[in-house]
């Protein structure tokens, strides 16, 4: 494996899950790995819900047992969902051990965990520290430049989130799959035992609102409208009002996206850099991981000489284009429920 010409085999632009699963599995594999993280995670992020099969993922990026316990704050078995007057619980499942439990997490504490355990791999983590333009020899990516200087790489992953990093450098093409959708989210103290036990999700016509129990003490609100910039900051949904607001809340663009091109010779995208759904289905986290496992064994076998470029970057493609037609089909069947068409 040639790599004297370089200063690491890869490249990953954000530390997030699906920058972190990346690195690690692909340091897991014998590669150099240098990562970028713009921010110090010093906030609370949103995406607090795993799914059940985040578990075997995280087991099998090294992560589990007390480790794990660590940055639980609740489990539950399901979700109350209240849809359009109709009131259900759906739970995830279960097999012969029993029911299938998820995660309430604090997303903060849970990425930076991520990212230790990549240090722990061997991987090269600079953070803080933004990237700010690409290395080019004609139009193939050959590295970044960095607030440290330039980095050169035989591939590099963008897993910059919702920022989709290489769609802007490489002027990829991401139209709206979706009316514009913004997410209010925001946190309150106290304690609101109604919600201890599991999440809950509220739908009509305007949207949706959702609320649970992330940490002992800790309650989070995500509210997603149609016209969800017109959300007051210091808005908080009734049934918290009794609780303590940590500040005003924040706002995100969930409208659905997906790049043209998720992957080419030289660069992958990862999780939300590659393709973006509002959080109605709770697999944002689930997807991160199990892209940046998936774009790690597949750049790892173009490193070794083991397949095509082209070739793995269209088998990536193919896949989580499937993956997010699927997730964005079965979403619009859940809002045209509420009579809200422009979906798909």
């Amino acid at each position: 494996m040639e790599t004297r010409h370089y200063d690491t085999d890869l490249v990953i632009i954000g530390g997030g899950p699906a920058g972190s699963a990346t690195a690690i599995a692909c340091a897991a594999r014998g590669l150099r790995v240098r990562l970028f993280e713009r921010d110090n995670f010093s906030t609370e992020r949103p995406g607090e819900t795993l799914h059940p099969g985040v578990e075997p993922l995280l087991t099998q990026l090294g992560i589990s047992g007390e480790r794990l316990a660590a940055v639980i704050g609740t489990r539950h078995e399901g979700i109350w969902i209240n849809w359009n007057g109709s009131r259900r619980f759906e739970p995830f499942g279960a097999d012969e051990q029993g029911p299938w439990r998820g995660f309430q997490v604090r997303r903060k504490v849970f990425d930076a965990m991520l990212l230790d355990r990549a240090r722990e791999a061997g991987v090269e983590v600079t953070q803080p520290c933004a990237v700010s333009g690409l290395l080019l020899q004609g139009e193939e990516v050959r590295g970044v430049i960095s607030d440290n200087g330039p980095v050169t790489a035989r591939m590099v992953v963008d897993a910059s989130g919702r920022a989709q990093w290489l769609c802007k450098h490489l002027d990829i093409d991401k139209p709206p799959r979706s009316p514009r959708l913004i997410a209010r989210y925001g946190y309150a103290d106290g304690a609101y035992p109604e919600r201890d036990a599991a999440p809950q999700m509220v739908g009509d016509k305007s949207g949706w609102l959702w609320t649970a129990k992330v940490w002992p003490g800790t309650y989070q609100w995500t509210r997603v409208v149609l016209d969800g910039d017109k959300i007051p900051a210091d808005w908080i949904p009734e049934e918290l009002r009794h609780l303590t607001p940590q500040g005003p809340s924040r706002g995100a663009d969930v409208t659905w996206r997906i790049a043209s091109e998720a992957a080419r010779p030289g660069w992958f995208m990862v999780g939300d850099a590659a393709a973006v759904l509002d959080p109605t289905s709770s697999h944002g986290v689930l997807k991160a991981l199990l892209s940046g496992i998936t774009a790690a064994h597949l750049l790892s076998a173009v490193l070794a000489g083991t397949a095509s470029a082209a070739g793995a970057a269209e088998a990536y493609h193919d896949w989580i284009s499937g993956w997010f037609n699927n997730d964005a089909a079965q979403l619009a069947r859940f809002y045209g429920e509420l009579g809200i068409e422009g979906f798909g």
